[in-house]
């Protein structure tokens, strides 16, 4: 038995209006994906300051974070103070001299802590050490 062909070749004009329906919402896709999802991290609230103070231009420039929970943060990675301990002497005696240490420190972490985390820091050889603040009035929102 022979069965009727009724599928014929594509003759007529194509309609671009799906392909690029798809095309354009996979263009925002792309473009966007950055601001569709947010990133992993702490939130930290930094103290206000009148006057800030800024690192120079051209110096290199590590980041500690210590956030509410008092954990602290080194190149974006939780560490313990042992930890950081090691990765600053190795740093420094790679580095030489020039080095500033930024500390970002939520502003509900008490004082002590700061003392003591400078004081670890400054142990390591690091020489200069700048507190990461908020530019505006020093009172409190």
């Amino acid at each position: 038995m022979k069965f009727p062909r009724s599928t014929r070749l594509f003759r007529g004009q194509l309609d671009l209006a799906p392909f690029l329906c798809v095309l354009f919402l996979l263009a925002f896709a792309l473009a966007l994906r950055d601001f569709l999802v947010l990133p992993r991290g702490a939130r930290l609230e930094l103290p206000a300051a009148a006057s800030p103070i800024a690192a120079g231009a051209g110096e290199r420039l590590w980041i500690i974070a210590l956030d509410a929970s008092r954990r602290l943060y080194f190149e974006n990675q939780i560490t313990d103070r042992e930890r950081l301990e090691r990765d600053l002497r190795r740093r420094v005696v790679q580095a030489g001299a020039g080095v500033t240490l930024l500390i970002q420190a939520d502003r509900s972490v008490p004082f002590g802590d700061l003392t003591e985390l400078e004081t670890l820091v400054r142990n390591t050889g690091v020489s200069q050490i700048i507190f990461g603040t908020r530019a505006g009035s020093s009172s409190h929102p």
